[in-house]
């Protein structure tokens, strides 16, 4: 099977995937081969094989391809004919003529040679590649028949940058350690000084660098909220007092303290409280446990209706926020999962929503003026609550209003606007409008009725 690759400049240059048909991990047992306009390359190395992705040495591609190629400390700069590519060895960040790029794999080096993805050098530079699955054959067609003069020699790559000596030590929680508490102090001692305005400190991903605090010896990091059950991953990089650069982790594991014997999980400062009345119909619905929880094994049910996915939930609590008012009544809560010690809990509440006073609600008419002429096509505008429901009606009088029916519902500043277009027997002089909103939250109304005249 051939796959055609759309010309993506912006994967560019260095990194260019011809993605396989079938498994992303599978491994060819015979070796990959590359055509240049019907011609076969003889590339050294040879073409690598890797997460269902071909890989081919820089050096032979751009050369064969016609592309002069500077390389520098890791970033490699090509240029053939309008088109420069820079790429970073190990980044999937590319441009393209000066724009960024993403790329979905980044090149490496393995020895003395740097791997390109295929797919994207190709695409680069206009070509249109193929894969005959059975013959393990990758087909790659350069308009015009390809480059006139071969490009000057690609540099080797540097050799790899030299270690770091800085490791850690004294790290706090240890490694592989299991902690109870969720609220934990992060810290590690570095064993040579380093440069600490290079230091940087990522707790599972986040970068809490600028809550932590650094010196030249060691680093320390308080979490501000408790951490959810699990393990959680340390990493820290940064440069020595030398300038080299290194990369440190480890991490640990924080599990729910068990229940005491006799005790059970509960829940508290429930909101709305247990039995209350709340006129909010988008109250936000919250509680706390009395003791950590799996965090993943939780289940909240409104009236119900499972609301876990678009609930907020960790070890400690939960929060739920309706994204549609709440109907009038009584509203039932119900929590289950299971406690630290792998016990499971059940609790529920109800609270109450209730209307609000009969005040009506705020209701301008802007077009028309009451009184004033209209044509058989006219605007009706104003302004009432935010996103409140209009309905209009017309008719040739107040209770007649067969001439006209229609809907509309206010932006988030209240302002409505309707076109109406009248289909009234000729001879009709005057019409009576009655226009009405309602607020969606609360159900309050308010209502006005004018007369009109027809041109």
């Amino acid at each position: 099977m051939i796959l055609t690759l759309p010309r993506v400049l912006a994967a560019a240059l260095i990194t260019t995937t011809l993605i396989l048909t079938g498994s992303p991990q599978t491994v060819f047992a015979q070796p990959v081969t590359v055509q240049l306009n019907g011609q076969a390359l003889y590339l050294s190395p040879a073409p690598i094989v890797r997460e269902g992705r071909v890989f081919v040495p820089l050096r032979g591609v751009f050369e064969h391809m016609g592309a002069s190629v500077v390389y520098s400390a890791g970033t490699i700069n090509a240029t053939k004919q309008n088109t420069t590519v820079q790429l970073r060895i190990g980044s999937t960040q590319a441009t393209v003529n000066g724009q960024s790029q993403t790329l979905d794999v980044a090149p490496f080096i393995i020895g003395a040679s740097t791997y390109v993805p295929l797919r994207f050098v190709a695409q680069a530079f206009g070509a249109v590649v193929g894969w005959d699955q059975a013959t393990r054959v990758v087909t790659i067609n350069m308009p015009n028949g390809g480059p006139a003069v071969p490009p000057p020699p690609v540099r080797p790559p540097p050799p790899p940058p030299p270690a770091s000596m800085v490791y850690l030590r004294a790290q706090q929680p240890p490694p592989g350690a299991r902690v109870q508490s969720g609220f934990v102090t992060v810290s590690a001692q570095f064993s040579h000084r380093v440069n600490p305005g290079s230091v940087r400190v990522r707790l599972d991903g986040n970068d809490v660098t600028p809550r932590s605090d650094i010196t030249p010896s060691g680093f320390s990091y308080t979490s501000r909220a408790p951490l959810l059950l699990g393990s959680h991953d340390v990493r820290v990089a940064g440069h020595d007092a030398g300038g080299v650069g290194f990369e440190r982790s480890w991490s640990f594991t924080v599990f729910g303290a068990p229940v005491p014997p006799g005790q059970s999980v509960q829940l508290r400062n429930q909101q709305p409280s247990p039995g209350s009345n709340v006129r909010d119909r988008f109250a936000t619905i919250s509680a706390e446990f009395t003791y950590n929880v799996d965090a993943g094994s939780l289940s909240i049910y409104l009236d119900g209706n499972n609301v876990t996915n678009r609930s907020a939930t960790s070890s400690t609590r939960f929060s739920y926020k309706p994204p549609a008012p709440l109907d009038y009544g009584s509203h039932k809560v119900r929590v289950t999962g299971r406690s630290g010690g792998r016990g499971t809990f059940d609790r529920s509440w109800s609270f109450n929503v209730i209307r609000s006073g009969p005040a009506e609600i705020h209701l301008t008419i802007s077009q028309p003026v009451p009184g004033g002429a209209v044509n058989r096509s006219f605007t009706i505008a104003g302004n009432t609550v935010s996103r409140g429901h209009v309905k209009v009606t017309i008719g040739a009088t107040p209770s007649y209003t067969g001439l006209y029916n229609g809907t509309a519902d206010a932006g988030p500043a209240g302002n409505f606007r309707l076109e109406v277009t009248l289909f009234a027997p000729p001879g009709l002089q005057a019409i009576s409008l009655k226009i009405s909103a309602s607020d969606p939250a609360s159900s309050q109304t308010a209502e006005k009725t004018m007369q009109v005249r027809v041109k």
